[in-house]
């Protein structure tokens, strides 16, 4: 029994580390630079470990059948990646990965002609790289007994803790940053709006300002008309009339 498990731990790990040898060769050169794939911080995908464990124990009697190895292996690796992607978003809140440009996706986690190369990619593990795997597994098994399954196993599980803290720590900083952005911009507005509201007032104010000023050229126009209209209908003053007005000048 002991065995058994050092082997699965064996196999877990080394599969986990050729997955990460795949996404990391796959991902730098899609993008043109290194690209560091994997949640942990180690050379390692832990769902590749996992998906293998999983053909190579949970449809073992089917091994020797070329088609039913694809068929099972594809529907194993493809419901893995499904709830792995699902329960990784409700947890973590964000995306791993996304195959909605993908033809025949569903929900953008699983992608009918991804699910296809998984199931290449398993009948090729088990049938080809499999048998190699297995002398190195049985080579250090036999030559160090537990003492590497154990220390795998340690320094995965140190490495899970350290990464799910620092995955909730960026988590919380950036919720953090979102808020102070959220209330920034919460701010800003309110400063636009208050600067606006003055900028019209300034603009109301002085258009008021430039109303009364017409209204008051146009009164001062109306009384220059006025007083016009008044003198010429006014006859000259005699020299007698315009000599008693200058002496007594409260005549009315």
């Amino acid at each position: 029994m002991t065995k058994f498990y050092s082997e699965v731990i064996l196999y877990f790990f080394i599969y986990s580390v050729m997955g990460w040898l795949w996404e990391t060769v796959y991902c730098s050169l899609k993008a043109g630079k290194f690209v560091y794939r994997g949640f942990l911080i180690g050379p390692y995908c832990p769902i590749y470990g996992f998906g293998i464990i999983m053909v190579l124990y949970f449809i073992e009697p089917f091994h020797n059948n070329l088609v039913l190895l694809y068929v099972f292996s594809t529907i194993i690796v493809t419901l893995l990646e499904f709830f792995t992607s699902y329960f990784l978003e409700k947890i973590f809140h964000t995306t791993w990965w996304d195959y909605h440009n993908v033809p025949f996706n569903i929900q953008g986690r699983i992608a009918l002609p991804v699910s296809a190369f998984w199931g290449v990619g398993c009948v090729l593990v088990v049938r080809v790289i499999h048998p190699f795997v297995t002398k190195i597994v049985e080579t250090l098994y036999n030559s160090f007994n537990i003492t590497v399954p154990a220390a795998i196993l340690c320094i995965m599980a140190a490495d899970t803790v350290f990464s799910l803290l620092n995955m909730f720590s960026l988590q919380k900083f950036l919720l953090d940053f979102h808020t102070k952005l959220e209330n920034q911009s919460k701010t800003l507005k309110s400063s636009i709006k208050v600067r606006a509201q003055h900028f019209n007032d300034f603009i109301e104010s002085e258009t008021n300002k430039k109303n009364e000023l017409k209204e008051k050229i146009k009164e001062k126009g109306m009384h220059e008309k006025e007083n016009l209209e008044l003198k010429l209908s006014m006859r000259k003053l005699r020299f007698n009339e315009k000599r008693m007005l200058n002496s007594f000048p409260n005549m009315k």
